[in-house]
């Protein structure tokens, strides 16, 4: 009677002390996954604008288009940040979504001064820069979420 007795306590132990091994492994590999998830989610989120300002660059030295297509060549550049926004709203911490709205109004402005016609590179110098400015704080805000130290 004994034998499985101790059979059975010994069990015990072995598996009260792996459950809670276990249970940090799944949390250490669950915040890896999210890390990992943010990092990307983060890098197309900055990629999509990048794609976007240069889409604006090329139109706004593109010469002899119509304001009808010079309009849909902007809003078409826009859209793309559309899709990463909106997994932004569902991921990222409000220290991150906040910076990341203000960006994105700046981005709307900056397609709103190119469909009406003026040049980003000549006189919507102010809008661009109000929109490279909050394209930094979104950047640092990623960076601070994400743990990355700046060293630079």
């Amino acid at each position: 009677m004994i034998p499985p007795l101790r059979t059975v306590v010994g069990a015990a132990i072995a598996l009260s002390s792996a459950l809670p091994v276990e249970r940090r492994r799944e949390r250490r590999q669950e915040h890896l996954d999210r890390h990992a998830t943010k990092q990307d989610l983060y890098a197309r989120y900055l990629a999509a604008h990048a794609h976007m300002r240069a889409h604006f660059r090329i139109l706004a030295a593109t010469s002899g288009l119509s304001d009808e297509e010079s309009a849909n060549r902007a809003r078409t550049a826009y859209t793309s940040c559309f899709a990463p926004r909106y997994e932004l709203e569902v991921l990222a911490p409000q220290s991150v979504l906040s910076p990341a709205q203000e960006l994105d109004g700046r981005a709307r402005i900056l397609r709103d001064v190119l469909i009406k016609g003026t040049n980003i590179q000549a006189q919507g110098t102010e809008a661009m820069n109000e929109y490279l400015d909050s394209m930094r704080l979104v950047r640092a805000a990623m960076r601070a979420d994400l743990g990355v130290n700046d060293s630079r």
